[in-house]
């Protein structure tokens, strides 16, 4: 069966039967210990709408919903997930874009020092910093 790729809505999943790539490093770098399992959840269900430009478009409420949560829970953990940086680099971007009914709509990009990708999305090796426990 062929797949056909539409035309992006935004909360609209962009691609039917694709994957997700989730690469062990967002383990064992310690990316997911310090985003927490809220923030990994979080940033996989955002990308199970990314587009294959690396775009994704869905609302608050529909992440809040996936993921079982109240809306203003996600705008905590979003907020989390924009401030944080493996070394240096963020892992998530979010661009603001205005709607036709002058609305701000999020537009979110997955970075590839995540470890997650779509399609033949490209990951960025990490750097494993040994930690003194």
């Amino acid at each position: 069966m062929e797949q056909q790729q539409v035309k992006a809505k935004v909360g609209e999943l962009t691609q039917e039967g694709f994957f997700l790539k989730v690469y062990a490093p967002l383990f064992n770098s310690g990316i997911s210990k310090d985003i927490g399992m809220d923030g990994v959840g979080l940033l996989i269900t955002i990308a199970s709408y990314m587009n294959k430009h690396g775009e994704a478009y869905p609302t608050q409420r529909q992440l809040a919903e996936k993921l079982g949560v109240r809306p203003n829970t996600i705008t905590r953990q979003v907020k989390k997930l924009l401030e944080y940086r493996y070394n240096g680099k963020p892992i998530i971007t979010r661009e603001l874009r205005e709607n036709k009914r002058g609305a701000n709509n999020s537009v979110y990009r997955i970075k590839p020092i995540s470890q997650i990708a779509v399609f033949e999305g490209k990951r960025e090796e990490v750097i494993f910093h040994k930690k003194n426990d």
